[in-house]
This record gives C-alpha cells, sequence and structure tokens, in this order.
C-alpha cells in the first residue's frame, strides 16, 4: 500500500499491516502497542534531527521489522552523526521521564534505545561505528569491520534468544529479531 504525504511517498508493507493487526488484537496487556509507540517514536527522532540538519527526506517505507527512510545524505559528519542518535535519543529522553513513575512506557523505550546502539550492521549502533570509522578507513574495511562486529554481536543474542524461548516457551522475540539482523546482514 502506498500514499503521498506532504511531498514525501509512503509504502505500508500489507506483511506489517498483518502483523501489526494479530500482534494488536492478541496483546491483551497493551504492552505491543506501547512497545509500537516507542519504534514510532525512535523514527519520529530520526525524521525531527533529519529536518533540523535540513536533510531531505524523499519516502518512508514501513515493513515487517524495520522501518526505511529514503534520504539525502547529510552535509556534514555532525549533521550525519545527529540524525543517526535522533532516535536513541528520544527513546533515552523518554526513559528519563517515564522510568523514575516506574511505568513499563519509560522501560520499553529504555531498551529500544540501548538495543538500537548495538554495533550491528542493521541498527542505529552499525551506522555510528561506520561513521567513525570512516573517518579513517576506506569503504571496503568498515565494511568488514562491521560485518565482523554485527557477527560478534548477533550470535550471543540469538543464543540469548533461543535460551529465553526453551525457558519460558513461548518468548520468542529476542531470537526473531536476532534471526532476522544475522539474516540482513548475510543477505546484503
Amino acid at each position: 500500500m502506498s500514499f503521498r504525504l506532504a511531498d514525501k511517498r509512503v509504502c505500508i508493507g500489507y506483511e506489517a499491516v498483518a502483523a501489526l493487526t494479530a500482534v494488536l488484537l492478541l496483546d491483551r496487556q497493551g504492552r505491543v502497542a506501547l512497545c509500537i509507540a516507542a519504534a514510532a517514536l525512535h523514527e519520529l527522532g530520526h525524521l525531527l534531527m533529519m529536518r533540523l540538519c535540513r536533510v531531505r527526506v524523499r519516502g518512508i517505507t514501513l515493513r515487517l521489522f524495520d522501518v526505511r527512510i529514503d534520504a539525502d545524505n547529510p552535509r556534514s559528519f555532525r549533521d550525519d552523526l545527529l540524525v543517526t542518535l535522533g532516535g536513541v535519543a528520544v527513546n533515552l529522553s523518554i526513559a528519563a521521564v517515564f522510568i523514575p513513575a516506574g511505568c513499563f512506557f519509560g522501560y520499553a523505550n529504555l531498551a529500544l534505545g540501548c538495543f538500537n546502539l548495538l554495533p550491528v550492521s542493521s541498527l542505529d549502533g552499525g551506522r555510528l561505528l561506520i561513521l567513525l570509522l570512516a573517518r579513517r578507513y576506506d569503504a571496503r574495511v568498515c565494511g568488514r569491520v562491521l560485518t565482523i562486529v554485527s557477527f560478534l554481536i548477533l550470535l550471543p543474542l540469538m543464543t540469548a534468544g533461543f535460551y529465553t524461548l526453551l525457558r519460558t516457551g513461548y518468548n520468542y522475540s529476542l531470537l526473531t529479531v536476532s534471526l532476522y539482523l544475522t539474516a540482513v546482514l548475510f543477505l546484503r
């Protein structure tokens, strides 16, 4: 499904709509909706920083496991850094406000912000690692380092996800996310 919002093209995959509908229907405690809100605020943080850094956004695509923002490249290292960390900054700011009240929404934002800082290829931390490495090394070396670091992070995450699934019998979220990130890493 595709439409235009202002001058931006917005695409939403049917698999994302189906999964979102199913999850929201099955979510008895409302926690998944809060996690989705945290993810939406994360992406809005990136968009806000793009706006502040005058980075033109051409389109947004919502897929099953991620959101892709199609935009021009930031003009400077500083702008690229701000755009990269914009989502995490929003999540950690919200966490700082809601965690003292013991609110689940604060913990969801903290978890999402910290998870996105992991130096894994599809996450903000992976982009941050590339930005820092690119100041000294060529793109080929940066790509190799990111692939190795990503794998070294994802392997224990998959193990922890598998262990969590075996212990609980139903919690497969960490395993699913780590398998997805591993697949993306090796399919690129």
